[in-house]
C-alpha cells in the first residue's frame, strides 16, 4: 500500500505521438459509428477463461480505450530498471502495462515488486472482491478493467513497485500488471490513467495537478516558434502566460463516472454573439449525474447536446451561406466543397465558461479546432455533432492548441492558448495538412453511451 510521498514531481518530457494517421482515415472507417460516439461503461467484462484464484476475477468500470500520446517512465530496481511507455487517458484510473510475454515489463526481473493482497486496502477499495482464507491459495488482487463497454479490456493483478521520472527520486507506485489483455490501446504497452480516482498517476503523485498540451500542424512551415506537445505534472503543470483563465471542474454523482471531469459550459458564440441555446441545457444533473460537459483526449470529435448542436450548426449555416453537402462519408453532419469554401470565411466561435463569482470565460477557438478538410472527399466539415444523450463531449481537436491545467485537489481547469492565430483561408485552406491522430480502437460504436441520459 503506498503512503504519503513527500518528494517535488519534476516535468515529464514531450509527448510522443504514437502510429499518427490523418483524421480523414479515422472518419472514413468510423463513420457508420459516430452516430453512436458516446463513452459507455457498467458491462461485465468478457469470459476469459481464467481460473477463479481465490474468489473470483473481479471488475472495475472505465470510459474508453484509445489514445493519442504517450509518455515513458521507468519500473524498478535502479540497477536494472525497465522503460514503460503508456498512453494517456484523463477519464479512467489504472496505471497498468503490460506483464504477458513478449511485451515490456517482466515482474521476475524486478526485485522491488511487491503483489498487492486480496485482502489490503488497496485491492478492496479500487474493487471489492472475495479473498480465500487458504495459505496455498493465490492471494494477489486480480481485476479486470474494460474500456469501450469490455470490447477492450485488460485483466491482470495489482503490484507496488518503485517508479522513476528520469531526474527524481524514485517513488513507489500501484499498478496494474496485465497478463491478459484485449485491444491494441493505441500501440502502447499499458495505459496511464489519470482520472480521479485513487489509484491513477495524479492521485498518486502528491501535487494533484497535470497539465497537456496538443500541439495544431504549424501551418506557416516555421517549425522553430512550434511549442511542441507535452504533459507536466506538480509544480511544473502551471500557466505559461498571463492569458490564463479558469473555470470549476465539477464531479458527476453517476455511478461508474466519479472519476471524470466535468466544466460549466454555459454557451457558444458565433461570430462574438451569443447563439440561442436553452437555459440548463449543459447543466449537470446533481440529482442523478446524467447531463454535463466532459472533457476527453480519446475522443477527436466534439458531442453537443441537440438543443445547442442544431442552434450552432443553423448559425455556422446561416453565416457560410453556401448549399451543404452529404458528409456521410466521413460520419460527419455539416459540410461543404472546399472549393466553394475557400470563397467565403467560415464564422469565428468560442467556448463559454462559468468562471465562477458570476462570471464568464470564454476560450476562443481556430477554425483547425471545429472544421476539417478531407483532401480525398474534397469536403470541409464541421467536427462536431449531436450527441445521442443528454450529456455533452468535448474532443480533442476542440482543445488542440490549448494548454490544458488540471488542479484536481483545488477543483479547477485553467486554459490558454499557446498557439499562434491559424493563417488566413486563402493561405491555408487547400494545402494544410490534417491533423496527426494515433490508431483508434478496432471498435468504438459503444463509446459515447458510458453517459447515458436518466
Amino acid at each position: 500500500m503506498v503512503a504519503s510521498i513527500k518528494i517535488p514531481i519534476p516535468r515529464l518530457p514531450n509527448l510522443s505521438p504514437k502510429i499518427p494517421k490523418q483524421v480523414g482515415k479515422f472518419f472514413g472507417d468510423r463513420a457508420s459509428d459516430l452516430p453512436n460516439f458516446v463513452p459507455s461503461g457498467g458491462s461485465s467484462p468478457p469470459s476469459n477463461g481464467e481460473p477463479s484464484d481465490g474468489g473470483g476475477r473481479s471488475q472495475a468500470a472505465a470510459t474508453n480505450a484509445s489514445s493519442y500520446y504517450s509518455f515513458n517512465f521507468t519500473v524498478g530496481d535502479s540497477d536494472n530498471p525497465q522503460l514503460f511507455s503508456g498512453m494517456i487517458d484523463i477519464n479512467s484510473d489504472l496505471v497498468w502495462m503490460q506483464c504477458n510475454w513478449g511485451t515490456i515489463f517482466y515482474p521476475s526481473q524486478s526485485p522491488t515488486i511487491v503483489p498487492n493482497s486480496c485482502m489490503d486496502s488497496t485491492c478492496q477499495s479500487f474493487v471489492k472482491q472475495r479473498c480465500s482464507t487458504d495459505a496455498n491459495d493465490d492471494t494477489r488482487c486480480y481485476y479486470t478493467y474494460m474500456y469501450n463497454g469490455g470490447l477492450a479490456n485488460t485483466t491482470g493483478y495489482l503490484v507496488t513497485d518503485t517508479a522513476f521520472t528520469f531526474s527524481t527520486d524514485p517513488v513507489p507506485l500501484v499498478v496494474g500488471c496485465g497478463f491478459y489483455n484485449v485491444g491494441d490501446f493505441g500501440g502502447a504497452a499499458g495505459v496511464i490513467g489519470l482520472g480521479r480516482g485513487p489509484l491513477s498517476l495524479v492521485s498518486q503523485l502528491p501535487a494533484g495537478r497535470f497539465s497537456y498540451y496538443f500541439a495544431p500542424d504549424n501551418d506557416d512551415g516555421d517549425s522553430s516558434t512550434a511549442v511542441e506537445s507535452f504533459i507536466h505534472f506538480g509544480d511544473d503543470a502551471t500557466p505559461m502566460t498571463s492569458r490564463a483563465t479558469s473555470t470549476p471542474l465539477l464531479a458527476s454523482i453517476k455511478d461508474g463516472y466519479a472519476s471524470s471531469y466535468y466544466v460549466g459550459l454555459t454557451g457558444i458564440q458565433v461570430d462574438g454573439e451569443d447563439i440561442p441555446i436553452p437555459t440548463g441545457t449543459f447543466d449537470l444533473d446533481q440529482t442523478d449525474g446524467s447531463g454535463g460537459v466532459i472533457l476527453s483526449i480519446t475522443v477527436p470529435v466534439t458531442f453537443l447536446h441537440e438543443g445547442a448542436y442544431y442552434q450552432l450548426k443553423n448559425a455556422l449555416s446561416s453565416k457560410i451561406g453556401l448549399t451543404p453537402i452529404d458528409g456521410s462519408a466521413l460520419g460527419l453532419d455539416l459540410c461543404y466543397s472546399s472549393r466553394f469554401l475557400t470563397m467565403t470565411n467560415i464564422p469565428a466561435m468560442a467556448l463559454v465558461f462559468d468562471g465562477g463569482n458570476n462570471n464568464n470565460v470564454v476560450m476562443e477557438l481556430q477554425t483547425r479546432n471545429y472544421f476539417y478538410m478531407d483532401s480525398d472527399t474534397g469536403l470541409e466539415c464541421l467536427t462536431i455533432l449531436p450527441s445521442p444523450s443528454k450529456a455533452s463531449l468535448l474532443g480533442s481537436l476542440i482543445q488542440t492548441g490549448t494548454h490544458m491545467i488540471y488542479d484536481v485537489r483545488g477543483n479547477k481547469l485553467q486554459f490558454e492558448s499557446l498557439s499562434q492565430a491559424s493563417p488566413t483561408r486563402s493561405d491555408s485552406s487547400n494545402n494544410r495538412s490534417p491533423p496527426l491522430f494515433l490508431s483508434s480502437l478496432l471498435v468504438v460504436v459503444s463509446m459515447l453511451y458510458w453517459i447515458v441520459a436518466a
